[in-house]
């Protein structure tokens, strides 16, 4: 019993030793600090200074891999090869690709290379190299790679849903008349762990330490292996949080119409490759036609000339506390009309501890706002606009 357990431990000291989680962990913490100097760069300081990329990774990830694993842990099984395969894709997405993570696009590749390396001619020195490694895809039914790709979406969707809009974070770009308009852009990843089964045959002599176990009398050993999702995306004029949760709905969506896939190739392994093909054209399609309605919308987080544009709100000021979105315009401060930020701070500095704000929506509706504010420091009101951008 006791040398079980210390197995298992090691099992899990394979996952944590694994160079994609920790370059992972190296790209989160990038982004965030990439992120805090574009806004340090746009406003001369930062909205959210906070690492809340690295709560996402750590937490998201722990929490899909568990729920992930529970479920599909004792089903879902892939060959060593497909493992190298696509650690090896990852690691090289992760250190030469830094402005897109392609998750989904990694792990069918990963899946599609284990069943075509053995036809395809020009590759036959890659296939050599697993054959003298005594390394074999064929022990594995190759609808579990189709399964793993279904999951993946399904996991990718979650996490977008949970997390992308949550922060509007602003960057400043151009419309086709070159005025400035604020975009909204989200970018994070996490590593979950999943539970998987390998035949366990290579590992009996290459690694012997890890746990292996006898399933109707075939050896498996299972592995924590480190799986790579996340999202790079723009959003320019919906609502990011509305237009993220769609897209997770959508991806969610996408991974049923996988699982569905999945049951008919279980009957038909033929299926396989053209369902792997077609589950990830629907993954990007459903981004396209996302990314489309959005860019038909008629409102732009653009300047204003009647009033003040918010295009972002520092969390823990008043602002917070307000009511307002990005995307509103402030009319007028204490019943004062403002139209640049000059007006806008002389205007607030009528009422050193108060506030009230007339607004407009990106809806044109009009709303009243209030809030007390902090004394004699309306500089931090916490709205961030264009008037105050140094671009």
């Amino acid at each position: 019993m006791r040398e079980k357990f210390m197995k298992f431990l090691l099992a899990i000291c394979f996952y944590v030793l694994q160079p994609m989680l920790w370059v992972g962990v190296v790209r989160a913490y990038l982004i965030h600090t990439n992120r805090v100097k574009r806004e340090r760069r746009i406003f001369n300081s930062a909205i959210y200074e906070d690492f809340y990329e690295g709560r996402h990774f750590v937490r998201n990830g722990l929490m899909i891999g568990v729920i992930f694993s529970v479920v599909f842990g004792s089903l879902l099984m892939t060959s060593l090869q497909w493992l190298i395969l696509y650690e090896g894709l990852c690691l090289i997405a992760l250190i030469l690709i830094p402005w897109q993570f392609l998750g989904v696009t990694l792990i069918g590749a990963a899946g599609i290379l284990s069943l075509l390396l053995p036809q395809m001619t020009q590759f036959n020195f890659i296939e050599k190299w697993f054959v003298n490694m005594g390394i074999s895809s064929h022990q594995v039914n190759p609808v579990n790679y189709l399964a793993i790709l279904a999951v993946v979406i399904f996991a990718t969707g979650l996490f977008v849903r949970a997390n992308a809009g949550r922060f509007d974070s602003p960057a400043i770009s151009r419309n086709k008349r070159n005025n400035k308009v604020a975009v909204y852009p989200f970018n994070e990843l996490t590593i979950f762990p999943l539970l998987l089964l390998l035949p366990g045959d290579w590992f009996k002599i290459g690694l012997g330490f890890l746990p292996v176990f006898q399933i109707n009398h075939h050896s498996f050993v299972i592995l924590i292996v480190p799986i790579l999702i996340g999202l790079k995306l723009t959003v320019r004029k919906s609502t990011p949080r509305e237009f993220f949760r769609n897209l997770g709905k959508l991806m969610m969506l996408v991974a049923g119409l996988g699982i569905l896939m999945v049951i008919g190739a279980a009957f038909n392994h033929k299926l396989v490759l053209p369902a792997m093909i077609f589950l990830m054209i629907c993954y990007y399609g459903v981004i396209l036609i996302v990314k489309h309605r959005d860019r038909k919308q008629q409102f732009e987080y653009s300047e204003v000339m009647d009033g003040i544009r918010i295009i972002g709100i520092q969390p823990g000021t008043p602002a917070a506390k307000m009511n307002l979105s990005v995307g509103d315009v402030i009319l007028t401060v204490n019943d004062i009309q403002v139209s640049n930020d000059d007006q806008f701070y002389r205007a607030l500095s009528t009422s050193p501890t108060y506030c009230r704000f007339k607004v407009r929506d990106r809806h044109d509706q009009l709303k009243m706002t209030e809030s007390a504010i902090f004394k004699n420091s309306p500089h931090e009101i916490g709205v961030k606009t264009y008037t105050q951008s140094v671009e």
